[in-house]
């Protein structure tokens, strides 16, 4: 509906609309590495009670977060105390008879909490919204107003719409507002546009002035542009990256969100980061929209079940693999490796045969003693998931002759979901199966999602000409195990075999091999000097080698050795028809 105001008329229910909304005022500390937090809360009743979450969307695991709130007090419109009781660990009760409204303040901690953690030193602050705010007990969907008092130079970054009042967001209920981390304080930022959206880099961590800005700018943008173009658009008004950078060549890990992400990456930005860029962005779609009903509205107190997480989480895994190729940022060898990777995590697992995927997500609230993890119930829903999107994936497009896919599958999902629509049933996923590929995937779905058991991989892979085998791999053996270790200028051994025994010691410091220096300043450079020496060696040709021990410098030889083990690999090998679905699956997008 479209109203046109007068100005005073306008001015007087904006105002009135403001002081409906539940208000969170945060002040900041980076001193302290805490937040104040401040609740502006309409009284509906005799009594308010908040509560604070123990478990975070996306992360199945229940947490004690309300160990970090402290000296919770309230008082009323007219500056009254108002008693505060403690009923349980994740609920405080205010009496507030007579009160038009409620002031509750509290005190919170954000370090060293969490698997993203703040900068304090550098006044740079980041946190999640589950462990701070508190949410109002049977008021989750009221209208929410974020606003931050901080300092006049520090920037802010957060993926909901900005109000008028400077330093000062919206979101539509709590759910929203939980679902928006902040960082906020001195950090770098970059921004990038697709479909006329801003996409904001916030980034901080240890190494965030060491990674290529420029290239992780172009890395984010072919994501956003290609899974865009899957999806036919963008569902949301602006996006944050919240990047800690880590002093390492490649690996990265992240949690989704409704308008961002938070992710650790390495400042190398090897094919680990761009992987999870690509999956985290997917969640866009797939988890915070594409969703089965219960993930949302949320009980913040009672870990949902649904058995749809290997669909959620590991075919997201899945579809990140395969855009990156349709992308551009994978090759379709670096994509075979992946399928070789996801179906080794899965057959190395026996419990594969006692618990069905669906089991395995169902029951995640039971695993770590009944606290739940972010990764399945004895079994992972992320590569089982994987590799069920590929089974599903190729057996629909062979069954249709390439005039059907997976594709369709999670688009028909979007479909019933996008635009706030409920969550979709359990049973939804299979019905779309069986509506694009026939009876039949109906039937494979029952056996390899609902039953546990050995997923038909080498089928799924021929059909289009491509199989998966046992090869000699041969390789260069040097003997030394380690790592770059950047407090001591070198590299670390940590083992010694074969060429390398005798020779160095374990805690020895590597300074230089075949004559390169590995005395640099970051693990980053280290790593990327010892994989380049290492890369110019040949069998039976001695090395020179320099280590550090116990104070005094050591000049050794090596000779490394020809050897060679046992490896999987996936190959082209199939008919012409074969090819051709093949080279449909992985396009790249114009």
């Amino acid at each position: 509906m479209k109203l046109r105001l007068g100005s005073t008329f306008a001015a007087l229910l904006l105002t009135a609309i403001s002081v409906a909304d539940i208000r969170y005022v945060v002040t900041p500390s980076a001193a302290t590495s805490s937040l104040a937090i401040e609740m502006h809360i309409p009284v509906r009743g005799d009594t308010i009670s908040v509560q604070i979450p123990n478990w975070a969307p996306g992360s199945y695991r229940l947490v004690d977060h309300f160990e970090a709130v402290k000296n919770v007090a309230a008082q009323d419109e007219a500056g009254r105390v108002l008693t505060v009781d403690h009923p349980d660990a994740n609920t405080w009760t205010v009496s507030a008879a007579g009160s038009k409204s409620v002031v509750l303040r509290y005190d919170l901690s954000i370090a060293p909490r969490g698997r993203f953690p703040s900068q304090p030193e550098q006044e740079i602050l980041h946190y999640s919204g589950p462990s701070t705010y508190l949410y109002v007990v049977d008021r989750k969907e009221e209208p929410c107003i974020l606003q931050f008092r901080a300092p006049s130079d520090w920037l802010i970054a957060v993926g909901l719409d900005e109000a008028r009042e400077r330093n000062t967001f919206l979101a539509s209920d709590y759910d929203v507002l939980a679902d928006n981390p902040v960082t906020l304080g001195k950090f770098l930022r970059d921004e990038y546009r697709v479909h006329g959206k801003p996409h904001i880099i916030a980034l901080r961590g240890p190494a965030m002035h060491e990674v290529d800005r420029k290239r992780l700018i172009e890395l984010c943008r072919n994501v956003t542009e290609t899974q865009a173009a899957f999806f036919g658009g963008l569902p949301y008004n602006k996006y944050v990256w919240h990047f800690s950078v880590n002093d390492a060549v490649d690996g990265a890990g992240g949690l989704e969100h409704l308008t961002s992400t938070q992710m650790t990456i390495a400042s190398g930005l090897g094919p680990r980061v761009i992987s999870v860029l690509s999956h985290e962005f997917f969640h866009l779609w797939n988890v915070k929209r594409i969703r089965s009903k219960p993930l949302g509205p949320f009980d913040y107190l009672v870990l949902p079940k649904t058995g749809a997480l290997w669909w959620l989480e590991g075919v997201t895994d899945y579809y990140a693999d395969v855009l990156l190729v349709r992308g551009g940022l994978q090759t379709h060898e670096q994509f075979f490796g992946e399928i070789v990777n996801n179906v080794r995590g899965v057959r190395s697992n026996p419990a594969r045969l006692e618990v069905s995927p669906y089991e395995a997500s169902y029951r995640v609230g039971e695993a770590a003693n009944g606290r739940g993890n972010s990764n399945g119930y004895r079994v992972s829903y992320y590569n089982t998931g994987w590799v069920l999107g590929l089974v599903l994936d190729l057996e629909m497009r062979a069954r249709t002759g390439g005039r059907r896919s997976l594709d369709d599958v999670m688009l028909a999902l979007w479909h019933l979901t996008r635009d706030g629509k409920p969550g979709f049933e359990e049973e939804e996923i299979r019905r779309q199966l069986v509506r694009f590929g026939g009876a039949g995937m109906g039937t494979l779905y029952d056996e390899i999602v609902m039953k546990p058991g050995e997923l038909p991989v080498e089928a799924a892979l021929a059909r289009v000409g491509l199989i998966m085998e046992e090869h000699e791999q041969s390789f260069l053996n040097l003997g030394l195990a380690g790592a770059p270790a950047r407090d001591a200028k070198g590299w670390r051994v940590t083992g010694a075999s074969g060429p390398a025994e005798g020779k160095v010691r374990q805690g020895d410091i590597v300074l230089s091999l075949a004559g390169t220096t590995l005395e640099l300043a970051t693990n980053r450079a280290i790593a990327e000097a010892f994989a380049k020496a290492s890369g110019s060696l040949k069998p039976g040709e001695p090395v020179p080698i320099s280590v550090r021990r116990e104070g005094q410098v050591v000049t050794e030889q090596i000779v490394p050795q020809a050897a060679s083990r046992k490896a999987q690999r996936v190959r082209p090998e199939g008919s012409p028809a074969s090819s051709a679905l093949r080279e449909a699956w992985l396009k790249k997008l114009k």
